[in-house]
């Protein structure tokens, strides 16, 4: 792992193989970096605010994303879209400088959720966020597909929990442990957005076993990498 620094912005960098790039970050420290005025980053229930242009250092975001982000009801789900179109385009520029301003890089959606650079859609490209954290992956490779996921570790879910996200292989696999818990709920997200469904996919008809994938009882020929951050967080990452 090395580090950057972008606008004083401290961004980590992964390379798990060539040609492919994660940049992760903390998002308390990207929104005191970007905005004009003081924005609170609560995790609970804080009515959203209406943003402007002009509450941003410098502008990234144009006024379609604008629109986006004044039509979420909460703050929290704001600031986290906030700084991930903020890494995702950094990450766009450094990589590919030959393309325009910041707020001329825009995301759009497939049918099934997954994002794509509105003009260069032939860059794989995969978003994440939890809590203090937000990723963003890409490739220099237009022929792969990349899914990137980060989640908070948390205490061991409960049994509910654990019957709706793996199957009964699954757990039967799975140390009786939170930390290895979380780490395959990165690893099936992680492949969730490398197929371009998310959640739309069924999560028992993928399954994770002893780091490798499972979809439909079919093994699938696919990277994963998996690395922790600061003791708590794990991300996930799978390839072609």
């Amino acid at each position: 792992m090395t580090s950057i620094s972008q606008n004083g912005i401290c961004i980590n960098t992964l390379s798990p193989k060539s040609g492919i790039t994660i940049w992760y970050s903390r998002i308390p420290e990207i929104i005191q970096s970007i905005f004009s005025k003081g924005i609170y980053y609560n995790f609970g229930p804080v009515v959203n605010e209406t943003f402007k242009k002009d509450d941003f250092i410098k502008p990234f975001l144009n006024d379609d994303e604008i629109s986006t982000i004044n039509s979420f009801k909460a703050l929290k789900k704001q600031i986290e879209w906030i700084s991930g179109r903020y890494l995702i385009k950094q990450m766009i520029q450094y990589f590919f400088p030959g393309n325009s301003s910041l707020d001329q890089i825009t995301l759009s959606y497939l049918e099934q959720g997954a994002p794509y650079l509105t003009h260069h859609p032939d860059i794989p490209i995969s978003l994440s966020h939890s809590n203090d954290y937000t990723a963003a992956a890409c490739c220099k490779n237009k022929d792969q597909t990349v899914g990137v996921d980060i989640e908070k570790i948390a205490k061991k879910p409960d049994v509910s929990f654990m019957k709706i996200a793996f199957t009964q292989d699954e757990i039967l696999y799975l140390k009786d442990d939170s930390v290895e818990i979380f780490k395959n709920w990165t690893i099936k997200e992680a492949y969730l957005k490398y197929i371009k469904k998310g959640f739309n996919e069924s999560l028992h008809r993928v399954e994770v076993i002893n780091n490798e994938i499972w979809h439909n009882k079919k093994k699938i020929d696919v990277d994963v990498y998996s690395t922790f951050i600061d003791d708590d967080y794990v991300l996930s990452f799978v390839s072609d």
